[in-house]
């Protein structure tokens, strides 16, 4: 048996570089859902008249978060985060799964678990490729896109880094699974005994 009695129980030099960018930009993915995503700008101030029924409860959803917004004078103009109201309930799902991939690429610095689970390329790339396309998906389906006809809605700052920041997640994990590809290529041996 061996153990590594000099090693610390928690070592970030057990994350490959690919591990390092997964965790980083999965980071970024959780950060992003905070800040806004989406935007509209109205176009006219008499928009509330000519609102339909949804484009009305979307409004005032928003409004519930930011009542600066419903009680001007002035055509609105708002933004929504991925998490905040009239974005959907499911966008959450995106903030769990940056979560879980955070989490897992800590776990991989612990001593017992880098040894203990013998798929981590596996999952580290299922991982990221959910969050990345969740993301996707949230990204191409804009809420406020119902708003249109009211004026124009776009996506804003929020949006474009969790974007890039999953692409960098999956990124990472590619890495991830080409390294431990190349090393068992050369030798499987080897690359049983590094795996951990």
């Amino acid at each position: 048996m061996t153990s590594e009695p000099n090693l610390p129980p928690f070592d970030l030099s057990r994350l490959r570089p690919g591990d390092v960018i997964a965790g980083i930009a999965s980071f970024l993915v959780l950060i992003s859902l905070f800040i806004p995503w989406y935007s509209v700008a109205s176009a006219a101030a008499q928009a509330g008249e000519q609102a339909t029924p949804a484009q009305q409860q979307l409004v005032l959803a928003i409004c519930g978060d930011q009542p600066a917004v419903c009680s001007s004078d002035v055509p609105p103009q708002f933004s929504v985060s991925a998490l905040g109201a009239g974005a959907g309930g499911w966008r959450f799902l995106i903030l769990v799964v940056a979560i879980i991939a955070v989490l897992y690429v800590l776990s991989r610095a612990l001593a017992p678990a880098a040894r203990a689970f013998p798929y981590h390329w596996q999952v580290l790339v299922g991982i990221t490729a959910f969050q990345g396309l969740l993301v996707l998906i949230a990204f191409v389906a804009n809420p406020l896109g119902i708003l249109d006809s009211l004026g124009s809605s776009s996506w804003a700052f929020g949006a474009f880094v969790a974007l890039i920041a999953a692409i960098a997640a999956g990124a990472g994990a590619t890495l991830v699974m080409q390294e431990y590809k190349k090393l068992h290529a050369v030798s499987p041996a080897l690359s049983n005994a590094v795996r951990g």
